[in-house]
């Protein structure tokens, strides 16, 4: 049964941070996020249908104890779903570890209900059941004086990856499917000149949800995601991708902006015109912007990474035109980019 939990999309990602003082506030404002509601040490930021709750850490919370072993970074997933009593009556049975049972709030806009269980690493899956212009209790609606909006935002959250320990990968995969009724869609196995990886995706079959997952190819060694995983220290969330209806006036402007992107070299751009895919835009613009390429006779998707920006994850932005795959294409010249970077630093 596809879809047993009745997931209907990504409500919002919670970052725990040090305290909103933080560079990762700045970080959100540049990239065009504004701040919609708060807290008391509360924030959530908001572009399109992304939106992403910043949490100072305090007290003997999660937050705080993901804060104290991880530092900054994805804390907690949460979905929006048809129904809370369902969704959890639901991941009960196929397994899953309660970590916050039901909590009903009634409140003038209307009921807020949450729960929430262990979903991979020390991230917390939220269910979650609200009006829709409502937030959470204790939230005010804010005006943002730092706002700094895109003249072409991002429109919601396409995918977000998870990086887990060697060996891991399989069994998040079955958490996934077993769980929430994902489907296994893609499979890669990724080698670059000293390193390696294998990644999986699972998702709902209307690609509302998507989640790839990553693990190193061998265990010990050093490698991309094993960096990620030393520096994180455990299993996180390795990158956000967020899909824009126009990633070159988005990518133009952020460049602007000073946000910092992987380069891939100029050879890349010669090779374009030989792929099975006709791109539309000019490709000396894509080559200025550092925009990567891929597809197949039925569509093409273009894409580029930023550098790490919050510890070590990182962002993606991507634009599909009728192509919902994930760059496969340009995995070898990603996963080369990154070990060049890892060159220059001296880790590899």
């Amino acid at each position: 049964m596809q879809n047993p939990v009745g997931l209907k999309s990504i409500d919002h990602l919670e970052f725990t941070v040090d305290s909103l003082n933080s560079p990762t506030v700045k970080l959100f404002h540049k990239m065009g996020f504004q701040v919609t509601a708060e807290a008391p040490k509360k924030k959530l930021f908001t572009q399109g249908q992304a939106r992403f709750l910043v949490t100072e850490e305090a007290g003997t919370c999660h937050s705080r104890q993901y804060f104290q072993k991880h530092r900054e970074g994805v804390s907690k997933m949460s979905f929006q779903v048809d129904s809370v009593e369902k969704a959890l009556d639901q991941v009960l049975k196929n397994g899953a570890k309660l970590v916050n049972d039901l909590k009903v709030t009634e409140t003038q806009e209307g009921v807020i209900k949450t729960a929430a269980i262990q979903g991979f690493g020390d991230v917390l899956n939220e269910f979650v059941e609200r009006p829709s212009l409502l937030f959470r209790p204790g939230f005010t609606t804010s005006e943002d004086q730092l706002a700094q909006p895109l003249q072409t935002r991002v429109s919601r959250i396409d995918h977000l990856t998870n990086n887990v320990p060697k060996g891991e990968m399989e069994h998040w995969v079955e958490f996934y499917k077993r769980t929430y009724g994902f489907i296994e869609t893609r499979y890669f196995d990724i080698k670059g000149k000293k390193t390696g990886l294998n990644s999986k995706v699972v998702q709902l079959a209307d690609n509302s949800i998507i989640i790839p997952i990553n693990e190193p190819e061998v265990e010990g060694g050093k490698s991309q995601i094993q960096e990620f995983l030393d520096l994180h220290k455990g299993a996180g969330v390795q990158h956000i991708a967020l899909m824009t209806p126009n990633i070159i006036s988005t990518v133009g402007e952020l460049r602007e902006r000073n946000l910092e992107f992987l380069d891939v070299p100029k050879t890349y751009y010669e090779l374009i015109a030989s792929r099975p895919f006709k791109v539309t835009e000019d490709l000396g613009v894509l080559e200025k912007l550092r925009l990567l390429a891929d597809g197949d006779e039925h569509g093409y998707l273009l894409q580029i990474f930023s550098q790490t920006c919050i510890g070590p994850l990182f962002f993606e932005y991507i634009q599909r035109k009728k192509h919902w795959g994930f760059g496969e294409g340009n995995f070898q010249a990603l996963f080369d980019a990154i070990e060049r970077d890892q060159e220059k630093r001296g880790y590899i």
